[in-house]
């Protein structure tokens, strides 16, 4: 079973599913900064400067060590313990996906959670 969900999780990492969106995200990160740098906290400007330089390391193993798992599962956690990206630069890459309500339940699972159907 361990190994299920390893070849799932190589899978869903994989330079050919994750390295694009990563590199385009990486790409908007510095003029998003630039025009938002007033506007943020010290601490989150500071963070999502740190999310930036570990998405351009992250970009760097897909383009110099794609099989390298362990390096890239290490750099997605750093990223994860960043917080989300910001939603302005996800918004131009996915408009229609809600990166702020992630991980919420809607108002119907909260009330009945029996009601879920992943079918």
């Amino acid at each position: 079973m361990e190994s299920i969900v390893e070849t799932m999780m190589q899978q869903l990492l994989s330079k050919e599913i994750l390295y694009e969106p990563m590199k385009e995200i990486g790409e908007r990160y510095p003029q998003w900064l630039e025009e938002h740098k007033a506007s943020l906290s010290k601490e989150e400007y500071e963070r999502y400067s740190h999310q930036h330089e570990l998405i351009k390391e992250l970009n760097g193993v897909y383009e110099n060590e794609p099989n390298n798992f362990t390096r890239i599962v290490d750099l997605m956690q750093k990223m994860q313990e960043c917080g989300q990206p910001p939603n302005d630069i996800v918004q131009e890459l996915a408009p229609e996906f809600d990166f702020s309500n992630l991980g919420q339940l809607s108002p119907e699972m909260q009330e009945s959670p029996q009601n879920c159907c992943i079918m």
